[in-house]
């Protein structure tokens, strides 16, 4: 059955709509505020939202706008009482599925509700059979050959053709998901569900209960019996993000799934057998957090059969400027955008990405958007690209080696054979008998 968020900052309103929908068959969650709301819908736990549009603080459009840019796909019905045809029309441009005004009459609510769900599953359904399609590229969504990306693709293909569970590592953003989903099309499962679960979006009960469903009756407003997406998954893969922030009871239970292939759902004795594969990930450190009693060090072990670790950004050298052309040629369709200038080029270039891949995605995502004339400039990009780097300028000066003094002169040279070429890249490289690429790592080095 459904899960459904209501987002209302009248008590009245959110428990009589509580008492409507699961008396329906619904699974309800809510909640007095947008911040809250935003919250508890980050991990795309609820196929439907109602959100009023007027509340203190985070108003509705604004839960709407965030939740859309944070690649939140569940439907979303904004529900207010002074509704216009303005603020109608905004909520259908950021993504609404549906507006209604207040008081509403319950079969009317209860026959947008059950529209939205409908469409969400539909929604769901398509995306799987796409991913199926197209598993055979899924390899290829992982952009770059240095010798770190060579490795995990390796890996990769290895681990794809074993049996065993995959324990991912890396940074935040790095691109552990797609990973998980290119193990996933290059296995023998590809035909069948690829299932994914952020752990760290969800509270303790809802994360159980979204792993291992429920029988009618187990608890208030349980009116229906529904599988968990472990049983949802059996035959294919699931997916388990942020698994380090996993509390210490549902790991026990994890760890019988993955040992002896069965599930219980809440409420119910017997248990069901399920036929799934495991793939972890997690930024954490879980050899440290076994250590400190933190994660239960039978279930580390368990995930960790296979093991692949991606490299951070500022690691993989030369794959930055394919993920720069490979994002510009993703966010340029239907625009005029059509490169970068080469002071913009120099400027994500020099830039170490403390966000990984996903901030480099954002930040050419934002620049395409803003950029006003064919090329993206240095005017279009974060101020943080720019930001000074003085403690670390003044400390070489003070350094009187001769290792500094051929550094300094080796800067001394690039800068002044930019400002002779008046900052063209290529033509400075040129004249120096270098490559663009060694230009703008030296220049990258030198902080010019």
């Amino acid at each position: 059955m459904s899960r459904i968020l209501v987002i209302d900052d009248d008590q009245a309103v959110r428990e009589s709509m509580e008492r409507m929908l699961r008396g329906a068959g619904y699974t309800v969650q809510s909640v007095p505020s947008g911040e809250e709301g935003l919250t508890l819908a980050k991990g795309n736990a609820f196929d439907v939202i109602l959100s009023d549009m007027r509340m203190p603080g985070i108003s509705g459009i604004d839960v709407l706008r965030t939740l859309r840019e944070q690649r939140v796909d569940s439907a979303f019905i904004v529900m207010t009482g002074f509704g216009t045809v303005d603020t109608a029309v905004e909520a259908m441009k950021l993504g609404a599925v549906d507006f209604v005004q207040k008081p509403f009459f319950r079969d009317e609510l209860l026959m947008r509700v059950r529209s939205a769900a409908d469409r969400r599953q539909l929604a769901r359904q398509v995306d799987l059979l796409q991913r199926q399609i197209g598993r055979g590229d899924s390899l290829d969504a992982l952009v770059g050959d240095s010798e770190g990306m060579r490795r995990v693709k390796d890996l990769i293909l290895r681990a794809a053709a074993a049996p065993g569970t995959v324990l991912i590592t890396g940074e935040t953003g790095t691109g552990k998901e797609l990973v998980a989903r290119a193990l996933h099309a290059e296995s023998p499962r590809a035909d069948k569900p690829y299932v994914a679960l952020n752990c760290a979006a969800l509270t303790d009960s809802l994360l159980e209960n979204e792993l291992f469903g429920h029988a009618r009756g187990a608890f208030t407003g349980a009116a229906a019996a529904r599988p968990g997406l472990i049983e949802h998954a059996s035959g294919g893969t699931l997916f388990l993000d942020e698994i380090g922030t996993m509390p210490a009871g549902l790991q026990a239970k994890l760890l019988r799934a993955l040992e002896v292939g069965e599930v219980r759902r809440i409420g119910e004795n017997e248990p069901r057998r399920v036929d799934v594969r495991f793939l972890a990930a997690t930024n954490a450190d879980l050899q440290h957090a076994v250590e400190s009693g933190a994660f239960r060090s039978d279930l580390f072990y368990r995930l960790n059969v296979h093991r692949i670790h991606l490299p951070p950004l500022r690691d993989r050298g030369p794959d930055l400027e394919q993920l720069l052309d490979s994002f510009l040629a993703r966010y340029t369709v239907g625009t005029d955008v059509t490169g970068y200038s080469d002071a913009a080029r120099s400027a994500l270039l020099g830039y170490d990405y403390p966000g990984n891949v996903r901030q480099l995605e954002h930040i050419v995502q934002r620049a395409v958007a803003v950029a006003r004339g064919p090329r993206i400039e240095p005017a279009d990009l974060p101020e943080e690209l720019f930001a000074s780097r003085t403690v670390d300028a003044q400390a070489r000066a003070a350094d009187g080696s001769v290792a500094a003094a051929r550094e300094r002169a080796e800067r001394e040279m690039i800068v002044a054979m930019l400002a002779k070429h008046h900052g063209e890249i290529a033509a400075a490289a040129r004249e120096l008998q270098v490559s663009r690429t060694t230009l703008w790592r030296l220049m990258k080095k030198h902080q010019i």
